[in-house]
């Protein structure tokens, strides 16, 4: 595990090598949440800059959010952009679309637009860059790094509803995710850092959500004393969450070092550089556990190795987008 000291330590770091303009989707609760104030708690005075936009459907919580954050970084600029349902693209595009404008309004065409942070936490429970910047843009996507399982490459959208459960739905997500990262990283060398996290047990407002089924409440209510005692506190994990933007998960380069190869690399703060999802070390695209560490995922796609699942889940993934764009029902 990554000792807490260590992430506090890059924390400071990440905030005083440049103005940072960072997106949190899904950030009026939980992980999200957790991560901006802990973001805007590290900048406070000796930042070099801070823009924060959270992105999600609750007005109410963003505003307190932002008013806490405002404190805490009196020199920062917090936005709240609303969502409806960031599960559909028209949702998706209108979003970015007021971000991008926002930004061409507060730099009126002083600087190219660019992103440096995205923290991605938006989550249904399925129960039923700019020139001048020397830091390339961390993407962290907020999931189930590692729970890579059954894959059914004839039927990626689970139509089959033998194929379709929960645990199978997920398996799906993660692989798609690890290969987009990985072409994304290929398409865009030293420019992106990608970054999947298995958050583990993190109690956060989606425990109580009135939605959830009544037998998933019945089984909280007894479970919850003895979870929390496993659980990684919001603070703490609002902290780690933030350091994965950290020279520990850098944008691939052109040298590529393996893992079983020379002594292991160290990034620019002299900790060691982490395994890619590809098994190099600054891969660009990783997958970790909430303690910072990498996990090892290679066995899970060693058996697909005649297949070429990159550009499988790429042509799938585009001929979604391109169907829905259409104004059509994509039935794959």
């Amino acid at each position: 595990m990554v000792k807490l000291e260590v992430v506090r330590a890059k924390n400071a770091t990440l905030v005083k090598t440049q103005p940072l303009v960072a997106v949190f989707i899904g950030g009026t609760s939980g992980i999200a949440e957790y991560t901006a104030r802990t973001l805007a708690a590290t900048h406070a005075d000796t930042g070099k800059g801070l823009r924060l936009y959270i992105v999600g459907r609750n007005a109410g919580s963003a505003e307190k959010i932002i008013a806490d954050c405002t404190r805490e970084c009196p020199k920062g600029q917090f936005r709240y952009v609303q969502a409806t349902d960031l599960a559909l693209l028209e949702d998706v595009d209108r979003v970015s679309a007021e971000i991008i404008r926002l930004e061409k309004e507060e730099l009126a065409g002083r600087e190219n637009l660019k992103i440096d942070l995205l923290f991605m936490s938006q989550a249904l429970l399925l129960f039923g860059p700019r020139k001048a910047s020397s830091l390339p843009a961390h993407v962290v996507s907020i999931y189930a790094a590692g729970k890579e399982d059954k894959l059914f490459l004839n039927d990626l959208s689970l139509r089959d509803p033998n194929h379709y459960s929960f645990a199978n739905a997920r398996s799906h997500v993660v692989y798609m995710k690890t290969c987009f990262m990985e072409t994304m990283v290929e398409r865009y060398p030293g420019q992106l850092s990608f970054v999947h996290l298995f958050p583990g047990l993190v109690i956060t407002q989606a425990f109580g959500n009135p939605t959830l089924p009544t037998w998933f409440k019945a089984i909280w209510t007894v479970a919850a004393p003895f979870a929390r005692l496993m659980a990684t506190a919001p603070s703490e994990a609002g902290e780690r969450v933030l350091s994965l933007a950290s020279a520990r998960y850098p944008a691939q380069e052109g040298k590529k070092i393996t893992a079983k190869g020379e002594d292991a690399a160290r990034s620019d703060d002299n900790t060691e550089i982490a395994l890619g999802t590809n098994g190099r070390r600054g891969g660009g695209a990783y997958a970790v556990g909430i303690d910072g560490e990498t996990l090892s995922i290679q066995k899970a796609y060693s058996k697909y190795k005649e297949e070429d699942l990159a550009a499988t889940f790429w042509d799938h993934t585009m001929k979604v987008f391109d169907t829905i764009e259409s104004g059509n029902v994509f039935t794959g």
